[in-house]
């Protein structure tokens, strides 16, 4: 599991590309601003903004609609050459993201 210094330099000021865990595939990305809103694009073309903080070794969303506009934890396991799994709090598996660039 990553600590909290490293989650913040993974994500802090960047869009980070989200990819399902079972299929590799790019599904979104999530750029995540210094002022702590985020804002989430999917391949879709839809799009929502939110919230976006840091508990400990955690980090938190909370977007208008995305998973229901519920405030949700998340932890990252480094899994090398820039990329993270991110899970719940309660263990399931969420999307594997890339380190990526600076956010604009």
């Amino acid at each position: 599991m990553m600590d909290a210094t490293a989650v913040r330099q993974f994500i802090e000021a960047r869009t980070i590309p989200a990819l399902d865990p079972d299929t590799g595939e790019t599904v979104a990305w999530v750029t995540y601003r210094a002022d702590r809103s985020c804002h989430v694009r999917f391949t879709d073309g839809s799009e929502d903004v939110g919230r976006y903080g840091f508990e400990d070794h955690f980090y938190w969303t909370q977007y208008g609609s995305f998973r229901g506009g519920a405030r949700n934890r998340f932890y990252l396991v480094d899994l090398g050459e820039g990329r993270a799994q991110a899970y719940h709090e309660d263990g399931r598996r969420a999307y594997i993201q890339i380190a990526g660039d600076l956010a604009e």
